[in-house]
């Protein structure tokens, strides 16, 4: 059978158990290269791993001075919304807005009657065929078909069955009161139309006398930087709130700040505190303690703590640290645990910031934001160095992973010469056992021939 090999049959010895101790003997350099291998690939994938938190936490930094972040909006409020809705196009003054809805816009409409027959329907500018054969369904069907019609059709059929009472309706797709109504020509039938004339939305504003009107249910002149949309007619009361930045987004910024923050710093101090095993023997066990006490990421966990926690200078507001608007390492109400703030774990006291963001927006703003002296720019110039792509961790990632191939070749080579010597082993073995076998017949043949004698 192809493969199959039974070792020591002349001489009684196991000679693969033995091969294998041998090659076991000589595997122990590719063993221990294995072992060290494990060891750099598991600081390449640490400090990968760090490089991202690093990068996650410049992104929140960022946030925090970012133009979206500190755009002024204003609220907007509308006490009757099945009157009206609102929204903003730009700015608007603050204050309140009496808006009494009179009419509402609706278009001009047409009911026809309907009589099978072919020829031209003419709608304003849009000629439509007309088929022997076409029902007056498939007639609106043509109808909404012509991307130039300007008018919709619907087929509305008498709930009582009566058939002479079905109408074509065509309704304007411009709402509003126009001078001149759509023409409608072609086949007989056209002549029972019934025109309804369009009408525009009429309202009033903060108690003017004055009616407005518009064509449209939709109004951007009734309210500078204010868009309506009337829905129904009665009153209704548009309040603008004061231009300012969104506090609750301000907030869910420093939030997301102070929370990636302590993710960050907890992942590097748990790689920093993880001890390595110099006696490992299992891939598991080399692993651990890839980073313990790492002097660079020491360095960066130490920079970072002093810079959350130092006061700025170069800012002529009265916001000069962090602690300012109430985010520290200190024990805040519902805050952070006396060993998170051991560790260096951020807090935000929320009625702090609050406070600060309200009566101090502009100190707050310019701490946050200022480009050359803000803590978010002076955070982004220390960690931009070390966390771009190519950056201080990612170079020792990449020299790492340089490491981890030259490692490869060795093993490959390694492989390369282990092979061989277990084949040579072999035919070695090979060899002895058909010498031995080729003694063990001759000397079974002379003891036959001599028990003959």
């Amino acid at each position: 059978m192809a493969g199959l090999t039974l070792g020591g049959l002349a001489s009684g010895i196991d000679t693969d158990a033995v091969i294998s101790q041998l090659m076991a003997i000589e595997r122990a350099p590719q063993a221990r290269l294995k072992l060290k291998e494990s060891v750099l690939q598991a600081r390449q994938t640490a400090l990968s791993d760090v490089n991202t938190r690093l990068k996650s936490l410049q992104t929140a930094i960022k946030d925090l001075s970012a133009v979206g972040t500190w755009a002024d909006t204003q609220s907007l409020d509308v006490s009757d919304t099945t009157k009206l809705t609102a929204k903003r196009l730009s700015g608007s003054a603050p204050g309140g807005h009496v808006v009494n809805v009179t009419q509402l816009a609706r278009s001009e409409q047409h009911s026809l009657t309907f009589a099978p027959g072919a020829g031209t329907l003419s709608i304003g500018a849009t000629n439509i065929d007309i088929a022997a054969g076409d029902s007056g369904q498939d007639v609106a069907d043509k109808i909404n078909a012509s991307p130039g019609a300007p008018a919709y059709a619907v087929w509305v059929k008498d709930p009582q069955g009566d058939t002479t009472k079905d109408r074509l309706v065509l309704t304007r797709k411009e709402t509003g009161n126009f001078t001149a109504q759509l023409a409608i020509s072609g086949p007989a039938w056209t002549s029972s139309d019934v025109a309804t004339a369009g009408v525009d939305a009429a309202f009033t504003i903060d108690g003017d006398p004055t009616v407005k009107y518009s064509k449209t249910n939709v109004v951007t002149t009734a309210i500078p930087g204010l868009e309506l949309t009337l829905k129904g007619t009665g009153t209704a009361t548009v309040t603008v709130g004061a231009p300012a930045p969104d506090s609750d987004a301000v907030k869910a910024k420093v939030q997301a700040f102070v929370d990636q923050y302590n993710s960050t710093i907890d992942f590097i101090r748990g790689k920093l505190e993880e001890k390595s095993n110099p006696k490992a023997t299992t891939e598991a066990e080399a692993r651990k303690g890839v980073l313990f006490n790492d002097t660079q990421l020491t360095g960066v966990l130490r920079e970072l703590r002093n810079m959350v926690a130092d006061t700025v200078t170069g800012l002529s507001g009265t916001v000069k640290s962090l602690r300012d608007i109430g985010v520290s390492t200190g024990t805040a109400s519902g805050g952070a645990s006396s060993a998170d703030a051991i560790a260096g774990k951020l807090t935000l006291d929320a009625a702090k910031f609050t406070d600060a963001l309200t009566n101090k927006r502009l100190d707050v703003r310019s701490f946050l934001t200022d480009p050359t002296n803000g803590i978010a720019a002076k955070l982004s110039a220390y960690l931009d160095p070390v966390a771009r792509s190519g950056g201080a961790v990612d170079a020792r990632s990449k020299q790492t992973g340089a490491e981890i191939d030259g490692i490869d070749d060795q093993l490959a080579m390694m492989e390369d010469r282990l092979t061989a010597k277990s084949d040579r082993l072999r035919a070695q073995f090979a060899k002895m056992e058909a010498a031995m076998s080729a003694s063990q017949s001759q000397s079974s043949w002379l003891s036959a021939q001599l028990s003959r004698l």
